[in-house]
């Protein structure tokens, strides 16, 4: 990377989910040394993450030696992949202006153990399927029982099975993230409890938020953590999620429509990928159509899949592999069909000739000739007479 100004929305504050102007040196100095990195006001560190990147490029043309690599160890190639036969989006005809699948990098300090109520990235969804791999974790420099903290902090949470703890016990200083992802079918659900926590914050403050960036839906706007008294209550409502700890290494994914956050352990690099599966499109389908009610100014009001677009020809190509086949499935069969009549023909000529050739139906020929034979002779001398 050039040590570069940073666009606008590449790296921001975790806190406040506000954009950050500053160099990509400055961002990477604090990455793995804690006390370099930047303070806010109150002279705390700020909690900050370089998302998206490269913003705007392809990473095939840019990195095309890294890309190449990360495909050839990718999970599930047959969907991650842009040629795979199982992702939907590579059936778009080239001549159409392509969705940004990825891959993308997403790189963020870890979160303190002292604000369990601060995400990475807070609870939402995406429109598409995504893979998120973890490609290197780093534990900053500063505080010697970081790693401890944070695993002591992992193994306090109820919602986190037995085996993983187990796990990260054993590979403390490979802790990237924790992820919690429920089923695309609790969205509304979710949605009901955090539009009344909304109202419960505004009562206390008296306050009203009128932004003309948010949509109302909590989801779609990103405004929420959930923290672990808010999972505790979602899951007396009957929502319970997946709790997952990702560690060097490791692939998440994220079905289409699935609410998921993430919260990092320890400064950690990730590199996300999208697909269109056909078990998730129908999701994708409605998100467009959700997204669409969105106001104009909202991030996600566009439709940047193009899943009508995908739908399409991902249907009519298999349509034209199925009429071929069935051409073709057609060919063989009436060529099963003369080469059965041939051989029919064949062998019925074999039964006559076998026939004709069995002593006797030579005998029974014989005396066939015969007969002919004596009574051209008899016509003739009687004639003569």
């Amino acid at each position: 990377m050039n040590d570069q100004t940073c666009k606008p929305n590449c790296i921001i504050n975790c806190k406040t989910d506000e954009p950050v102007r500053m160099k990509l040196s400055k961002f990477f100095e604090g990455f793995e040394i804690m006390n370099r990195r930047p303070k806010d006001v109150n002279n705390q560190p700020l909690n900050l993450k370089l998302k998206d990147w490269p913003p705007g490029d392809d990473f095939s043309n840019l990195m095309p030696d890294h890309f190449n690599e990360l495909f050839e160890h990718m999970p599930m190639p047959i969907y991650v992949r842009r040629d795979g036969p199982l992702n939907l989006a590579g059936y778009l005809p080239e001549s159409f202006v392509r969705p940004d699948l990825g891959p993308k990098m997403y790189t963020a300090y870890g979160c303190d153990v002292n604000t369990p109520d601060i995400g990475t990235t807070n609870l939402h969804l995406d429109i598409s399927d995504a893979v998120n791999v973890l490609v290197y974790v780093s534990v900053p420099k500063f505080k010697t029982d970081l790693a401890e903290e944070q695993f002591n902090y992992l193994n306090n949470l109820d919602d986190i099975d037995e085996k993983t703890k187990e796990r990260i016990k054993l590979r403390k200083s490979e802790i990237g993230a924790l992820w919690h992802i429920y089923e695309a079918k609790d969205a509304d659900k979710i949605r009901e409890l955090l539009k009344e926590i909304s109202n419960e914050n505004s009562n206390k403050n008296k306050t009203k938020i009128n932004d003309h960036t948010t949509s109302g839906d909590p989801i779609h706007d990103q405004t929420h953590y959930l923290t672990k008294q808010l999972r505790d209550r979602l899951r007396k409502r009957g929502v319970i999620g997946y709790s997952i700890v990702q560690m060097l290494g490791d692939a998440v994914f994220i079905p289409a429509g699935a609410p998921h956050q993430v919260r990092n352990i320890h400064s950690a690099i990730k590199l996300a990928c999208d697909f269109v599966s056909c078990e998730n499109v129908n999701h994708c389908f409605e998100l467009t159509a959700q997204f669409r009610q969105l106001t104009n100014f909202h991030s996600n009001h566009e439709d940047k899949l193009q899943v009508k677009n995908i739908i399409y020809h991902a249907v009519k190509d298999a349509l034209t592999v199925c009429s071929k086949e069935n051409v073709n499935n057609q060919e063989i069969a009436t060529d099963q069909l003369v080469d059965e009549n041939l051989t029919e023909k064949r062998d019925a000529l074999k039964s006559a000739n076998t026939i004709n050739n069995s002593p006797k139906k030579r005998k029974q020929n014989e005396t066939k000739t015969n007969l002919k034979t004596n009574k051209k002779e008899h016509k003739k001398l009687r004639i003569k007479s």
